[in-house]
């Protein structure tokens, strides 16, 4: 059993996307990062890109990232975001599946082993950035206000990630 929960635990955990240390995964090979959006860079109900995400979006192409947007959501959801980043975009991804995942990477031109997937749920971005070998960070999702169906998952997400904490000493 534990070896099968593996794949549901990330490789990371942190408080935000500010907090992730791109400068040591870069030096360690990594060369994307892909993005979940909501809840993960902004709240599932903002449209627009705020200041200290354009910036976060820029140092890390000036870096030499590749980056993108991968979600769950709608295109006219995605694209609205998008608008103040202008980064390539995967909207309706259908996480946990994998095929969307692996056409954008195919499209940004980057092999899983050297991409990054940031989300902050278990059971779509951890798992399926799993299964495809990428490096996965969770972090902690920005509000509590959510939609219906990932409030519903939570729960059982706040058990793993507890089993996973506990196993990590934290």
């Amino acid at each position: 059993m534990v070896m099968k929960m593996k794949i549901l635990y990330p490789d990371e955990y942190l408080d935000q996307v500010y907090n992730i240390d791109f400068e040591s995964l870069y030096e360690k090979g990594y060369r994307a990062v892909l993005f979940d959006v909501d809840n993960t860079l902004v709240p599932f109900d903002q449209l627009d890109a705020h200041d200290a995400l354009i910036h976060l979006m820029k140092t890390l192409r000036t870096m030499g990232y590749k980056v993108a947007l991968v979600s769950n959501n709608s295109k006219a959801r995605v694209d609205a975001l998008n608008k103040g980043l202008k980064i390539p975009v995967m909207a309706n991804a259908m996480k946990p599946f994998t095929y969307k995942l692996k056409r954008i990477l195919k499209t940004i031109g980057v092999h899983p082993q050297n991409a990054i997937f940031v989300g902050d749920q278990i059971f779509t971005d951890v798992w399926v950035g799993n299964r495809l070998g990428l490096y996965t960070i969770l972090v902690k999702p920005i509000q509590s206000k959510e939609q219906m169906v990932t409030f519903i998952k939570r729960r059982t997400e706040k058990l793993l990630l507890n089993r996973y904490l506990k196993k990590e000493g934290r």
